[in-house]
């Protein structure tokens, strides 16, 4: 073995990262300066004696993902710790997955002793073996047939990538065009035969050394739920493969002496595991798309619902899920009653479509809180009974179920909300009423993981206790502010309720040559708004309420489009599907263009365009998360073209209740409003570059054309990009050449700066 007495953490992963070190030798790999220095920076936070926050910003091409896995890795093989690794995007947790080998290797190189990694995903990430095979029986494709059989056998017999909705989408994604992958993905009312590999991962979760989970359940962790505890219920596990044993999630798992296996066999011969003991709480926390943590903390707590909606979804259910019909009646009559008393609240505010629960009148607020109080006492008698009766198979009854569990729950938020910074909200036409909940500082939940987590019997049967983790922040668009040294990442630091003081390493790496764009943006063309004017300001709400397009931006975002697809295969990104079905509208006649709608798959898309079928896809649900390439691996898209940065304006709940929020600080409403949109626009941006830069730039020889179509935005016009655009691009962009409303391509003049907004 190595002697750990002669080899710090720092010198094990140099041999690894250095010029003609382990990645290199075993894998072919090239040297990066700067995954190299990144690395070492993980080292430095990995040893700090007291838990502390690093900030580390790797740009798109430096390697990030492996430099700080396998410096985490060899760590945790050294001290016996244990790590959680968060992402935003599945498809990122699948990728770290992909890397399990390497670090497998490369540990069994330095002869160091393994770690064990799981996966703690929802249930809708996993394959229902029964809701496929259910689909091959109805599909009349012999060979789709045959394919499908083969993969329900797979998940029966054997863990691997197969269990996972996203296998599904890789590789079946021509069977039964049309499905969606939530037709095979499993549902909380699917057996427990089904089940079986969700629960193996999530008991493989309360002891492996690294669990890869979404940003969601850490911040439900964070907020005292037990998600990282393992599954009370043991299903019985599926037979062997004939002649291999039944592996467990993670090849090399045994070789733990705190996490062996024991094996043992029941009176059908069937291999069972049970884990000997659990391991203790987490050090390390590292969120990967950390910039993307704070959407996923308000998304848990965000919340829209119409009481006469569950009443009607009580009334289809109460046969299938064997509730009594007095019961059901009572609780169909109390959910009408709160939408009345919704719907008169009403009338009392005709000029707005929401207000906060605590500016009702006194007699109003009293009705509201008494009505909901009723609703809550006549369904508890249902949830209580829910799920007895309900078939494995059936979706549309679990989404309903959910969704009643849901509004009680936010019932129950309302009442215990002390401060009231809930919502009525009236929907514009018929005025009809419902609750709605939104709380825009969830993100400061995060600090708990600085601080610690504890909540009297929710992490445990005793109240567990998770001590302060030390915990890293990554992402390739941390800081987007164009300001230098840790001040770049103030923004998202407060977001997550840290101090300056938390923050002992920070840094920002960016490769010096990695791919290569040339830009083409507007010219002097109409705003993508009617109602936009020059005056450069947001406050005029043009792209938030019921905003009106401009035609003649339509049609010219039209004619740059078809200029690209000219030049090869484009991905073109719009903010909203209204956006696509505006394009769509304009270029029907245009066949080697699709267009992404509500409903369709975009991996059915993304085929036809690896195929040849199509030369464009026109889309609002590529920004991150999508690698579109040619099946080898090799570069497919020549364009990426977008038509305006994706802004996602607040609704009048999150505005009502930031403004709240402040005023209970002692702060006023124009500071609230500042920082709100601010906000705003720092999310808008990042998802600008993940789409701009991100999805034509994924290997280091890509090289690819970037059009923009919004006239806003340039070097010398109100959005002018700085810190978005990565420093490397940064000469061509200043060079960018333009296409004009005649369609014309052509040099800038040189013009004299204009006056931005400072926030831009």
């Amino acid at each position: 073995m190595t002697n750990h007495n002669d080899l710090t953490l720092t010198n094990l992963i140099d041999r690894i990262f250095t010029e003609g070190g382990l990645l290199s030798e075993l894998y072919g790999m090239e040297y990066r300066e700067q995954q190299h220095h990144y690395a070492l920076d993980v080292c430095r936070w990995l040893q700090l004696e007291q838990p502390s926050v690093a900030m580390l910003e790797g740009e798109t091409g430096i390697g990030k993902s492996l430099a700080y896995l396998l410096p985490l890795a060899v760590h945790l093989s050294l001290t016996g710790q244990r790590a959680l690794i968060s992402t935003y995007t599945v498809h990122l947790i699948h990728q770290l997955n992909d890397d399990k080998e390497k670090v497998r290797r490369i540990l069994q190189h330095l002869q160091l002793r393994p770690v064990t990694v799981a996966n703690r995903l929802g249930r809708a990430q996993y394959i229902s073996a029964s809701r496929l095979l259910a689909l091959a029986e109805t599909t009349d494709g012999v060979a789709s047939k045959q394919q499908l059989l083969a993969l329900h056998k797979k998940i029966s017999k054997q863990y691997g990538p197969h269990i996972y909705v996203k296998y599904w989408s890789e590789n079946a994604a021509g069977v039964n065009p049309g499905d969606t992958a939530s037709a095979i993905a499993l549902t909380e009312h699917c057996s427990a035969d089904d089940a079986y590999w969700y629960h193996a991962d999530c008991e493989a979760a309360s002891h492996s050394d690294i669990v890869l989970t979404s940003h969601t359940c850490s911040m439900l962790y964070a907020r005292g739920i037990p998600v990282f505890k393992g599954e009370p219920s043991n299903p019985v596990r599926p037979e062997p493969v004939e002649g291999r044993e039944l592996r467990t999630h993670v090849p090399y798992q045994a070789s733990f002496d705190s996490a062996q296996d024991e094996r043992r066999s029941d009176s059908n011969g069937r291999n069972n595991l049970r884990m000997v003991s659990e391991k203790v709480g987490f050090a390390y926390l590292i969120t990967d798309e950390a910039d993307r943590m704070p959407e996923a903390a308000e998304s848990i707590l965000r919340l829209r619902s119409s009481p006469r909606r569950i009443s009607s979804i009580l009334q289809e259910l109460y046969e299938e899920a064997g509730w009594k019909s007095s019961d059901t009646k009572k609780a169909c009559q109390s959910l009408l009653g709160l939408q009345q008393v919704l719907d008169e609240t009403g009338n009392l505010f005709t000029d707005t479509r929401c207000v906060l629960s605590k500016e009702l009148p006194a007699h109003a607020s009293l009705n509201y809180i008494q009505s909901i109080k009723e609703v809550m006492s006549c369904l508890q008698p249902l949830l209580g009974k829910t799920g007895a009766n309900m078939p494995s198979g059936s979706e549309a009854s679990a989404d309903k179920i959910n969704a009643v569990k849901g509004f009680y729950q936010s019932l129950n938020n309302v009442l215990n909300d002390k401060k009231q910074a809930n919502c009525i909200a009236w929907s514009p036409v018929n005025r009809q009423g419902s609750i709605a909940i939104d709380e825009p500082f969830a993100g400061l939940t995060f600090s708990k993981f600085v601080r610690g987590i504890s909540s009297s019997g929710a992490l445990g049967k005793h109240g567990d206790h998770q001590p302060p983790l030390s915990v890293m922040l990554t992402s390739g668009t941390l800081g987007l502010s164009g300001k230098s040294g840790l001040a770049r990442y103030t923004p998202i630091r407060s977001a997550l309720g840290l101090k300056e003081s938390d923050v002992k390493i920070w840094g920002h790496y960016a490769p010096k040559q990695y791919g290569d764009i040339r830009f083409i943006l507007a010219g002097e063309v109409a705003r993508p708004f009617a109602s936009d004017s020059a005056s450069d300001s947001l406050s005029d709400k043009s792209e938030i309420d019921d905003a009106r397009y401009n035609e003649a931006w339509l049609d010219y975002t039209a004619r740059m489009l078809l200029a690209a697809v000219a030049s090869g295969a484009t991905l073109c990104l719009c903010p909203s599907f209204n956006e696509v079905k505006e394009l769509q509208d304009r270029l029907a006649d245009q066949s080697a263009l699709a267009f992404h709608n509500k409903g369709t798959r975009l991996d059915n898309l993304i085929e036809q365009l690896q195929g040849g079928e199509i030369q464009a896809i026109v889309t609002p649900s590529a920004w991150e998360g999508v690698s579109i390439r040619q099946k080898n691996g090799r570069q497919l898209l020549k364009n990426i073209m977008v038509t305006r940065i994706p802004l996602q304006p607040p609704n009048e709940v999150t505005e009502n209740t930031f403004v709240a929020r402040y005023l209970e600080q002692g702060r006023g409403r124009d500071d609230a409003l500042k920082t709100l949109y601010g906000r705003i626009r720092d999310r808008g941006l990042r998802k600008f570059q993940q789409g701009l830069i991100g999805r034509g730039i994924r290997a280091n020889n890509d090289s690819i054309t970037a059009w923009v179509a919004d006239p806003r935005i340039g070097p010398d016009r109100q959005h002018r990009l700085k810190g978005v655009i990565p420093e490397r691009f940064a000469s061509e962009y200043q060079n960018a050449r333009l296409f004009g409303a005649d369609g014309v391509i052509t040099r800038p003049a040189v013009a004299k700066p204009r006056e931005v907004l400072a926030w831009l």
